[in-house]
């Protein structure tokens, strides 16, 4: 499979074919100049394959086994290397490259040693990483030296090679969807600690952890490749839950304690899998933990007592003032108000319809009836006070009456992509929803290059940072399919035909997936700002993440017309 060499390209060993470990383990980023990869381990270690380079050609770059040449100022030269394991890499370099390490041998992931041996095409080299000592990383990396190079390579490419793409719609690239499965086997992670299945994380470096509504879509990208890890990636996440009912936003194999929570989107993703699997007893595993979510939504997230709910901010956190809706640095959360959210309340009502159509089928008749009428209810109040009838747009609606505002009747006059989100829940009548994709299909608003911006272009607040402009793949999914419960066909396969083409656009350009895009489909995704971080990487600095999960499994799953 060739890809691109570079452009913080991640490499780890997956889940999918060993053991893993959050804390001691060897992740790393593709670099071209100097050439080599950086292994993430605090502080960061370079892996460095030869003297500077000039141009590298790829025959095989996937995020556990590697094959490509290159051109350095000593003359022309190969690398070859794969994981063996989450501690090890063994590799061979040839002709006029040669293998070092840069950095120290100590790190907080552990120790890290490197062996090499002559080899009859050039020179072996194994990189291990070892939390006990020094000389069991020497000790390891030299036993790695004594690996079948030929065999691992085979191992690590086979779940690419063998992929099934006889089923793809015709406008899918199959090139970019072996890529986006390549990202989801390479953020899968083992079990391990208080997580005991399969589970997933949005980017092996430098998120880690395991969240909850990136989970969600994680598992409708695996639903197309291998149902059981979408059943183990949506259920490793609902068996997190606390005594008290609340999901945390994320987790770990070590305890994290997050006081969050995050969108609440495990039901609809469980009725997805379950339409696919038919998996009863995976649907009787989800039932009433996310029923007790619910509740403890209801409880905890009704701060003002008028029956509608809001997000969890932090003001003090100025890059991110409200993590716990995903939305972290949007424009939204700006004001310290305590607002009735348009998205968390379209989440709710799309997941008790859910929890219903679960209920009918555990049988479960009058659970089934209660949920139905509490979603109508919910989805009744969501009218009558998030419907601006106005602008024909549902908003955020401040409910504070100690702290002005900067509108009539608490309205927040901010046009953003959730304003569409309560189509997924089919709460819009058949004229709001027009009104609703009058809106979208604005090119002043929201009908960019690359629909849909987090924020409508004609907003004050409109930047290239994060949650306050660029385009976000999973939002366009739910969009997507809020579109086609009300008929709009043409719409939804329009921005899904263009959601895709700009995913196919800056693979080709950059040799990976990102977290978000820019609606201009102009800027390359390295360039957009993340919570204002601005400058060279380095010194903690995180720019767009590259071989983001849930870019991928939206791809996959659009290319499977699911």
């Amino acid at each position: 499979m060739p890809d691109r060499w570079g452009g913080g390209k991640l490499l780890a060993f997956s889940g999918l074919d060993g053991p893993t470990s959050w804390a001691h383990t060897l992740v790393g980023s593709a670099n071209v100049e100097p050439l080599g990869l950086w292994l993430h381990l605090g502080p960061d270690v370079l892996l460095r394959f030869g003297s500077q380079v000039n141009d590298v050609e790829a025959r095989l770059v996937l995020g556990d086994a590697v094959e490509l040449t290159a051109d350095s100022t000593a003359g022309t030269g190969t690398v070859r290397f794969a994981f063996a394991d989450c501690w090890t890499i063994v590799g061979c370099v040839s002709g006029a490259l040669d293998v070092r390490t840069e950095g120290p041998t100590e790190t907080e992931a552990g120790f890290v040693q490197l062996a090499v041996a002559p080899g009859d095409q050039g020179q072996r080299f194994c990189v291990a990483l070892s939390p006990g000592s020094s000389q069991q990383a020497l000790d390891r990396a030299q036993a790695g030296l004594e690996l079948d190079l030929d065999e691992l390579v085979t191992q690590r490419s086979a779940f690419i090679r063998d992929l099934d793409c006889s089923r793809l719609v015709g406008d899918a690239d199959e090139r970019t969807y072996r890529k986006c499965a390549e990202v989801l086997k390479l953020n899968l992670r083992a079990p391990e600690g208080q997580i005991r299945r399969r589970w997933t994380t949005p980017d092996v470096w430098p998120h880690r952890h395991m969240w909850l509504w990136d989970s969600a879509f994680h598992s409708l990208g695996w639903l197309e490749l291998e149902p059981q890890v979408a059943q183990d990636s949506l259920l490793a996440v609902i068996e997190a839950q606390l005594p008290d009912g609340r999901i945390p936003h994320c987790e770990a194999p070590e305890s994290f304690n997050s006081p969050y929570t995050q969108p609440p989107i495990l039901a609809w993703a469980a009725w997805r899998i379950y339409e696919v699997t038919r998996d009863r007893a995976f649907l009787q595993a989800c039932y009433e933990p996310l029923c007790h979510f619910i509740e403890w939504l209801f409880r905890e997230r009704d701060a003002n007592g008028n029956s509608l709910l809001e997000w969890r901010k932090s003001m003090s956190d100025v890059s991110c003032r409200c993590g716990e809706s995903g939305w972290d640095n949007s424009p939204r959360f700006d004001r310290p108000t305590i607002d009735d959210h348009i998205d968390l309340n379209s989440y709710v009502v799309c997941e008790m319809r859910r929890l219903a159509q679960m209920a009918d089928v555990l049988g479960r008749r009058d659970e089934a009836d209660q949920w139905r009428l509490m979603a109508e209810q919910h989805a009744a109040r969501v009218n009558e006070h998030l419907w601006n009838d106005e602008l024909g747009i549902y908003l955020d609606r401040s409910s504070d009456p100690g702290i002005a505002v900067d509108s009539q009747d608490g309205w927040v006059l901010l046009k953003t992509g959730a304003d569409f989100l309560p189509m997924v829940a089919g709460i819009p009548d058949t004229e709001q929803a027009e009104r609703l994709v009058a809106h979208l299909t604005s090119p002043g608003e929201f009908w960019a290059e690359l629909p849909v911006p987090s924020v409508a272009m004609d907003e004050a607040e409109f930047s290239d940072d994060m949650w306050r402009g660029p385009t976000w793949l999973n939002i366009n999914y739910l969009i997507w399919e809020g579109l086609k419960n009300y008929g709009f066909d043409y719409i939804a396969d329009e921005l899904r035909r263009r959601s895709m083409a700009a995913v196919e656009k800056w693979y080709y350009e950059a040799g990976t997936v990102f977290e978000f895009y820019d609606p201009y489909n102009e800027t390359h995704p390295y360039w957009l700002h993340r919570k204002r971080i601005i400058g060279a990487e380095g010194n903690n600095q995180v720019r767009v993440i590259r071989d983001y999960g849930w870019t991928a499994a939206c791809y996959i799953s659009w290319a499977r017309n699911r």
